[in-house]
């Protein structure tokens, strides 16, 4: 072979086997930085970025999906895309530790009489999947949550049911504490009736007062 065709050939393949940098997100990705207000140095911006457009992608794909009827809730990107991971909960920091609390049986019957009866009531769920830092409606099922392995706390403030009262329909109504930014104006609702999942009533309890 001519030593120039090698070269060349060489060079293709070179070019052909890096990694192809995508530009497509970069306009979004400024916006989004100047509506969280995300001031970055270069070196931190570099991996940042990496990690929000990772995020972009699945939310992209999941939308998709859910367009196509596979998830029974969307997602939507907000002020956590360029993290990894979520809060964990640390049970010393509840409020109700200042004045005692009753602790729930770990049923989901128990918490629905709870939350008829005396209102909101304290529970932690297992919120370390992405698909529920970009949660944004929908009836919350992740085929990957734990029921007993929780570790961010939120309030279980109702349920209900969309559509026809079938199991698949059911669902917690909860409030989070990240903003209003997030999920339904700052509520979620999850799964009800499917095995506690996500460990909703794994570590539920109410203040006494």
């Amino acid at each position: 072979m001519n030593p120039s065709l090698l070269l060349t050939a060489l060079c293709l393949g070179i070019a052909s086997a890096a990694p192809k940098f995508d530009h497509s997100l970069d306009t979004q990705w400024k916006l989004w930085k100047a509506a969280h207000r995300k001031p970055y140095d270069l070196n931190e911006e570099g991996w940042r970025k990496a990690v929000w457009k990772k995020n972009m992608k699945m939310i992209e794909l999941h939308n998709q999906e859910y367009s196509q009827g596979k998830h029974s809730f969307s997602m939507a990107m907000n002020g956590f895309g360029d993290m990894v991971g979520t809060c964990l909960y640390n049970p010393n920091n509840s409020a109700a530790n200042e004045t005692g609390f009753v602790d729930l049986p770990k049923q989901e019957k128990a918490l629905m009489k709870a939350v008829a009866t005396l209102g909101p009531i304290s529970v932690a769920v297992d919120a370390h999947n992405p698909s529920f830092q970009f949660y944004k409606s929908g009836i919350y099922y992740e085929p990957n949550c734990s029921s007993e392995s929780v570790d961010h706390a939120v309030l279980v403030v109702g349920y209900g049911f969309e559509g026809a009262d079938s199991d698949d329909n059911k669902y917690w109504l909860v409030k989070n504490s990240w903003g209003e930014h997030w999920g339904m104006n700052g509520y979620i609702k999850m799964a009800k009736d499917r095995n506690n999942h996500c460990g909703i009533a794994t570590m539920a309890s109410y203040p006494t007062v």
